[in-house]
């Protein structure tokens, strides 16, 4: 029997499936959940000792090694941070888990970046560890998905390396929170086509379950989900059925009614779900109406630059770089190169056979409806330039490889057809090249261009890895660990906002440390971050996260006493100054002062009215007051016969250190400036001296 024999077992024990239609009557009693499991654990047995199934674990082995690499090098960032504060601030409600994230529903993320901060926040190992299993998961499941398609071929693996090396899929995996969207729901794509494609040869009800079971796993990390079982239908109707298009759909919709129509009303409840969040959700980063020109740049680089580049193994230098990573730039010669080997891959597949252009067309909807108008409606109100970020187009990687296969290789359906259809000069003609092994010619191509590939993509996993700042993270880490576990007892803990390569300024409110780094605090001193009271002493985080001293700056809503006075005047103790309005969490009102004894003091900003007692302070000492009330009003009052107010400030507080750097560094320009004016105050900041 010929070896491209499409009723030839397979190693793997199945047989091919059977060109005749199936027999309406169907087995009541169709095999269990265990009767499958055992099956595929038979099936194992001699697939170990398989050539093809060697090699392709070993393509699965060193792809997981050059993701480790970039994994040692990456670390958390932006909403990485933004996720552990989220789930350390609220409880497992159904609430946290539905709420959107810029525009992504993803309550299956939420849950495992809650489980994650309960056991270990901020701890790279397991986090980064759980997204290199699933990934590893996703590549060998697409092993099997192309070996259950076409049968054991040596040309699996091509499309296994495609996939298991795409530097589509490497700037998602080294950021956590990418990772959390696109990894399970490249995973949950290629169980859903793996078991679509065995419901539709078996007619086993149990498959159709696990298929409709990924598909809403993946709605739980991606709502690009919704778009799964459009692309289920589009393979099947184009690969598995038989007949034209459109007899094939009707046959399908003919033979498989209940399945499709679960997946149609699977779409349809989890689309109602996400708009009726999307109505709900408080932070208006959702949906938005895009700009015309925005919307256009971003389909000329996700489309036009950006997927065919990076799908074939490019870009080799990637820029400009962000603190989550490298965005793709190409280079002239390397996009123009990119579209010309795409371009004739193409055209080598339609000459080899007819129904290639399915394949491509798959390719082109799935990028348009799934990757392109998700971003657009989400993105394409702001910039265009978001489009220059793989990671929109990072689970094309998994319909780029199967559809790769798919525009080469007949499936086991096409190829049993064939087998039993027209013979003599039509199956010449039509069918040769799926039955009949391929000249040594062809084979020399095919392994010249993957390994060329392999080279490419291996490179450019590297040149990425290079982008990455992840020891900057680690260290800023690290260092607020280690100053988290000595906290000064009685010390006032105030917010101040994290470096910008930390997380970005526009996150606002959400990028403060009381916010960001609480996590890695214990219960007490996170309550005195979340709610800081006052105190004597005041701490912040500097730059490098080390938490230190810290003062008001003198250069904005700072008050002292005039040059011959030593104290505040007041009338009668009250005294009240117009300032820059501030407001947050990270307001402090500063009071310096000398008191012989214990005080009264009031402060009043805006509607808040804040009465507190000043410890005595003979020697003179300073007071830190939280305050989040924004208004243009600050007033204060004192006990006059008790206190003498020296200094009295409202707005952020910085480290000490920097606040005297750069109040000497202001003092050193003006005294350059106006060498005659000699007049300086008497009363220092604090935090100076």
């Amino acid at each position: 029997m010929s070896p491209d024999s499409p009723t030839a077992p397979d190693v793997d024990g199945g047989a091919a499936p059977s060109v005749r239609r199936a027999l309406d009557e169907t087995d009541d009693q169709g095999p269990t959940y265990g009767d499958v499991l055992a099956a595929s654990l038979a099936s194992l047995r001699g697939l170990w000792r398989d050539r093809i199934f060697q090699i392709g674990l070993g393509i699965v082995l060193a792809a997981l090694l050059l993701k480790v690499y970039v994994l040692s090098q990456s670390y958390f960032v932006e909403d990485d941070f933004l996720f552990f504060a989220a789930a350390n601030a609220g409880d497992l409600s159904p609430e946290y888990l539905l709420e959107l994230h810029k525009g992504h529903f993803m309550p299956g993320a939420l849950f495992l970046v809650y489980v994650q901060t309960a056991f270990g926040p901020y701890h790279w190992l397991s986090a980064a560890g759980t997204m290199l299993i699933l990934q590893g998961t996703a590549i060998l499941a697409f092993f099997r998905l192309v070996w259950e398609l076409f049968g054991r071929r040596w040309a699996l693996l091509v499309p296994l390396t495609v996939y298991a090396l795409a530097p589509l899929t490497i700037p998602v995996l080294g950021w956590w929170s990418a990772a959390l969207n696109a990894v399970p729901f490249q995973l949950a794509i290629v169980l859903a086509l793996l078991w679509t494609v065995r419901y539709l040869r078996t007619d086993n009800s149990l498959f159709a379950w696990w298929a409709t079971g990924a598909v809403v796993f993946g709605m739980l990390f991606s709502v690009k989900a919704v778009f799964l079982p459009p692309l289920l239908l589009a393979v099947a109707v184009a690969f598995l059925y038989p007949g034209g298009l459109l007899s094939a759909a009707r046959y399908a919709f003919w033979r498989h009614r209940a399945f499709w129509l679960a997946m149609v009303a699977v779409s349809a409840g989890y689309l109602l779900l996400y708009l009726s969040r999307q109505n709900a959700s408080t932070t208006g980063e959702g949906a938005s109406v895009p700009v015309s020109e925005v919307a256009g740049q971003l389909v000329r680089r996700m489309i036009g630059e950006v997927f065919p580049t990076v799908a074939l193994g490019g870009p080799f230098q990637w820029g400009p770089v962000t603190p989550a990573g490298g965005l793709v730039d190409p280079i002239g010669f390397v996009l123009l190169g990119a579209w010309i080997v795409l371009v004739a891959i193409v055209i080598a597949s339609l000459r080899v056979r007819r129904a290639a252009w399915r394949a491509w067309a798959i390719l082109l909807g799935y990028l348009v409806f799934a990757d392109v108008v998700p971003t657009i409606i989400a993105r394409g109100a702001v910039y265009g330039e978001v489009g220059s970020d793989p990671r929109y187009v990072a689970d094309a990687a998994v319909v780029f490889a199967l559809v790769l296969a798919l525009a080469f290789l007949a499936t086991r359906e096409e190829r049993a057809r064939e087998w039993v259809g027209n013979a003599g000069e039509e199956r010449r003609r039509r069918g040769r090249i799926q039955l009949l092994r391929p000249p040594r010619n062809v084979w020399a191509a095919a392994i010249a261009v993957t390994l060329v590939y392999a080279g490419s993509a291996s490179y450019s996993t590297y040149t990425y890895a290079q982008t990455l700042s992840g020891d900057r993270q680690r260290e800023y880490l690290a260092n607020v660990r280690a100053s988290l576990e000595d906290v000064p007892r009685g010390a006032g803990l105030y917010s101040r906002a994290v470096p910008d390569d930390i997380v970005l300024d526009w996150n606002g409110p959400r990028r403060l440390s009381s916010y960001v780094l609480s996590p890695l605090a214990d219960r007490g001193v996170a309550a005195r971050m979340y709610s800081p009271q006052e105190s004597d002493s005041a701490y912040v985080f500097d730059e490098e996260g080390h938490l230190v001293e810290a003062a008001p700056t003198a250069r904005a809503n700072a008050f002292r006493p005039s040059e011959d006075e030593d104290c505040m005047e007041s009338w009668d103790g009250l005294m009240s100054w117009r300032v820059w309005e501030v407001g947050g969490i990270e307001q402090v009102a500063t009071i310096g002062y000398t008191s012989e004894e214990d005080a009264n003091l009031v402060v009043v900003v805006g509607e808040a009215e804040i009465e507190t007692e000043l410890p005595a302070a003979p020697d003179g000492g300073f007071w830190y007051v939280p305050v989040s009330e924004r208004d243009n009003q600050f007033t204060l009052f004192t006990d006059a016969e008790k206190t003498c107010v020296t200094w009295a400030s409202l707005g952020h507080l910085f480290p000490a250190e920097q606040v005297a750097e750069e109040d000497e560094e202001a003092q050193e320009g003006s005294e350059s400036e106006e060498p005659e004016d000699e007049g300086t105050e008497d009363t220092e900041a604090p935090g100076e001296g």
